[in-house]
């Protein structure tokens, strides 16, 4: 369970950052940029690529250690 919890406050500390970026980049570029969404998109993925993959991996392992658990007690 202690597991559980901590991808999720790591899912929480990547949200804070999302939030935190996005200020960053509105203050560089402003919002009334050509392509917004398509440039904030990129400069997100570039800055949390790591940490979002990370999240990403460790979703997948946590989803498919569960379902062979349950599948070892029928």
């Amino acid at each position: 369970m202690k597991f559980w919890n901590d991808h999720d406050l790591e899912i929480i500390d990547l949200r804070e950052n999302i939030i935190d970026l996005t200020e960053e980049f509105e203050k560089k570029f402003g919002e009334d940029i050509e392509n917004y969404n398509k440039k904030l998109d990129f400069y997100l993925k570039r800055r949390l690529k790591k940490q979002s993959n990370l999240i990403l991996k460790t979703s997948v392992l946590m989803t498919t250690s569960s379902l062979v658990i349950q599948n070892r007690n029928i």
